[in-house]
Order: C-alpha cells, then sequence, then structure tokens
C-alpha cells in the first residue's frame, strides 16, 4: 500500500474501483444479493469520493455482520403495501437501507413522471448511508426529489436532554445543465457519523454541539460517541442549539417533522422504538416533482443553473474562500479521488482487513502512485 499525508493525517489511498470490489464481496459473503451488495457498495463508495468519509466504507462492519448474523434479512425483497398511483408505501422487510430506499427513489421518479408528483415512503428498513446519492439519482431522471430519513435516538428536543430524534437528515436535488445541485444535511447540529470521524482523527469537537448525561454541554468525543451509541444519556442538539436565541427551536421542528414523515406517516417505527424486537424500523420518506408538470425542463434546467452561478458570483466574504452552494466540494473532491484515488485512515483500512479476514474475502489493496 502507499501511504498518503494530508490534513487528515495518515492514510492509505485505494482506488474507488478497488474498495466498490471489495464492498461488493464482503457483502454477497455476508449474505446479500447481487444487486443489493452492488447498490449499497455505491452508495457507500460515493460518500468518500465526495469526502464523507463518516457514512462512506467505514460503515461497512455494521451490514456485513448483521447480514451474517441474520439481524439485517439477507433475503429481503421490498414490497409495495400502499399503492394509491402517486403515493405508495414499500415494506422493506428488514433488509438493507439502501436497496431499498433505492427501489423508493425509481419508483417515486417513475410515478412523478405519471402524475406530476409522487410520495414514497419505506417501513421497515436500515441504515442508508448518504441521502444525497438517492436525490440526485432522482434528480437526474428529470424530478426535484427531497429524500430523508428517521434513525436511532440522539438528539434532545429544545428544553430537553433526553435524546427523542434521530440526526434526521433533509435532502434535495435538482438537475442544471451543469449536472446536479444537491443539499444533503443533518437537522442536528453534527452527525454521529462525523464525532466517529473526529474520534479516528482524534481531533475536538465544537462546545454547543452535545450534551452529557448531566445535561451540560459537553466537549469529550470519545465518550459521546460511545454514550451515544450505548444510550447513555448523551445527546446531540439540534441544529440552532439548545436555545431559542440560536434558532434551537426551528432545528427542533425540522426534526420533529422529519420524524413524522419517516415514522407515523410511513407506518414505520419512531427513533426510540425504531430497533424494538431486534429488527430495523426506520423508515424513509421520498418525494418527487417531475420538471416536465411545471414546464419546458430545458428552460427550467437553465434557471436553475442560472441562479446558482449567481450565488456563487455574489461577493465573497474572504477572498482566499470562493462563494459554494451545496454540493460544490463534494463534486470537486468525487472528480479528484476518482483520478488519484481515495484517502482512508489506516484505522479504517485495518477494519476493512479485519472484515476481509471474518468473512473470506481478498483484502482491499492500494493504488501504487506517488503523491
Amino acid at each position: 500500500m502507499t501511504h498518503a499525508k494530508d490534513l487528515y493525517g495518515w492514510q492509505w489511498l485505494i482506488d474507488a474501483a478497488e474498495l466498490t470490489r471489495f464492498t461488493v464481496e464482503a457483502l454477497r459473503a455476508a449474505g446479500a444479493g447481487r444487486r443489493e451488495a452492488e447498490v449499497t457498495a455505491q452508495v457507500l463508495v460515493a460518500a468518500d469520493l465526495g469526502g464523507v468519509e463518516s457514512h462512506g466504507v467505514a460503515r461497512l462492519r455494521r451490514y456485513v455482520e448483521g447480514l451474517h448474523s441474520g439481524s439485517i434479512n439477507r433475503h429481503a425483497v421490498p414490497e409495495i403495501v400502499a399503492d394509491n398511483g402517486s403515493v405508495c408505501v414499500l415494506d422493506a422487510q428488514n433488509g438493507l437501507g439502501q436497496p431499498a430506499l433505492c427501489t423508493a427513489v425509481d419508483l417515486a421518479a417513475d410515478r412523478a413522471r405519471q402524475f406530476g408528483t409522487s410520495a414514497v415512503m419505506v417501513r421497515r428498513s436500515n441504515h442508508m448511508g448518504i441521502a444525497g446519492w438517492f436525490a440526485e439519482r432522482a434528480a437526474r431522471a428529470g424530478t426535484l426529489a427531497m429524500v430523508s430519513t428517521n434513525a436511532v435516538p440522539q438528539v434532545a428536543p429544545m428544553g430537553t436532554n433526553e435524546p427523542m430524534f434521530g440526526t434526521n437528515p433533509f435532502c434535495y436535488a435538482v438537475p442544471t445543465p451543469q449536472g446536479t445541485l444537491c443539499f444533503d444535511g443533518a437537522t442536528s447540529t453534527v452527525s454521529r457519523g462525523k464525532l466517529e470521524q473526529l474520534d479516528r482523527l482524534g481531533e475536538p469537537m465544537l462546545t454547543g454541539w452535545a450534551l452529557g448525561p448531566d445535561g451540560r454541554p459537553t466537549t469529550g468525543v470519545p465518550e459521546t460517541v460511545q454514550g451515544l451509541i450505548h444510550r447513555k444519556g448523551y445527546a446531540l442538539l439540534p441544529l440552532g442549539g439548545g436555545d431559542k436565541d440560536h434558532g434551537g427551536h426551528k432545528g427542533s421542528a425540522l426534526s420533529l417533522f422529519i420524524e413524522l414523515l419517516c415514522g407515523p406517516l410511513a407506518g414505520a417505527q419512531w427513533s426510540r422504538h425504531t430497533y424494538q424486537g431486534g429488527e430495523g424500523g426506520l423508515g424513509h420518506f421520498v418525494f418527487c416533482l417531475s420538471l416536465e408538470a411545471l414546464g419546458d425542463p430545458d428552460i427550467i434546467r437553465a434557471g436553475v443553473g442560472q441562479l446558482a452561478h449567481e450565488v456563487r458570483d455574489g461577493n465573497p466574504v474572504d477572498p482566499e474562500a470562493p462563494v459554494r452552494i451545496p454540493g460544490d466540494r463534494r463534486h470537486r473532491l468525487s472528480e479528484q479521488r476518482n483520478a488519484e484515488g481515495i484517502p482512508v485512515l489506516e484505522s479504517v483500512v485495518a477494519d476493512l482487513d479485519a472484515i476481509a479476514e471474518f468473512i473470506g474475502v481478498t483484502p482491499v489493496s492500494a493504488m501504487t502512485c506517488d503523491i
């Protein structure tokens, strides 16, 4: 393997195709079907390509172990359990979240082309990775897309220190002449995955991101990560933090909205109940609006592209930092890493090696290049 030194410390460079190969083989060896393994690998590697390492192959172990143990259904086939034309509900049957949500996105885009708009809910699912991958898939099909999911309880609504919501990301994507404009972000101040990444890097977090069991702000990364995983009274804060003066009530309300869409309205569990009974109970939500229903899609795309250009062309506060719109950094990194390789932390590579040994597949290998 070849070391790569960058801002995050010592890392390996791994070719995207090689990382995808390994991920597919590991999932297949654990019992996943070929399509399910390939979709899941695409989502995980896309996260690493785009610099969202918190949701990349560092999460592979949970899927492999879940499939191997049977806590994730290896034979799940998403089933439509309610079909009202433009509104559908899918049962993921406790399978991998990525292929279930991919099925929902493709269904939503197809129904939006028929009816103008569509909404598809998913129930009995598992973790699905980065929402942006799915929203951009629907955007490339000619729709404005919104994608959300709930998660295990980690976020304390404003006014309490008790975790009741997931980090509940909200994502949208719309096509432009140059590609897709896509925002994907948690409705908490920070995701647990980001804290796990900081923990691997040995870096600190900011005050105002999390609360300890005593209800007071904490900045201890390792104990917060473990406290969230094992539900020992730690909690993340909603967007805006824990008080109204900084907009915490807005972040709390947004998180509740996602919980409603992906929990009760989807016939799924909400955060504190998501894994009761030993199987996945997560819910996902997809909304698609066909551009053709609004007029000439090319004119709409051109308008979106012009708006994006005007925002980027705004006067920067810092002349050394150009104005960006959602997705700019991720797209730039994806191009760079597709060409040069994906930097992966030593601790993550060690985990991938352990997965290879556990499941009996060829370990991942690095690019042979000098940087």
